[in-house]
């Protein structure tokens, strides 16, 4: 069954896995090297989560996007209401 392109959940893919050479690596890392990982990563997706919400937003200033932000990792959705 084909999805609508405006459907979140058609971008989500059931069939993902890790790479088998990637967990080889992670593996091997110890514990602070795995925390640095994890908080690179959520470093970009919060980046990349910024740079959408200024797309949706162009008019609004910083302190907007940053509360946008906030909301959406403490409540899951970034509505100012």
């Amino acid at each position: 069954m084909a999805c609508p392109r405006s459907s979140l959940l058609c971008s989500v893919r059931t069939d993902d896995r890790p790479d088998p050479e990637q967990m080889r690596v992670l593996a091997r890392l110890d514990p602070e090297a795995k925390l640095a990982v994890a908080q690179r990563l959520r470093e970009e997706a919060l980046a990349l989560k910024e740079a959408w919400l200024r797309q949706q937003h162009p008019d609004e200033g910083d302190e907007a996007i940053h509360r946008r932000l906030r909301a959406w990792q403490l409540h899951g959705r970034a509505w100012l209401d």
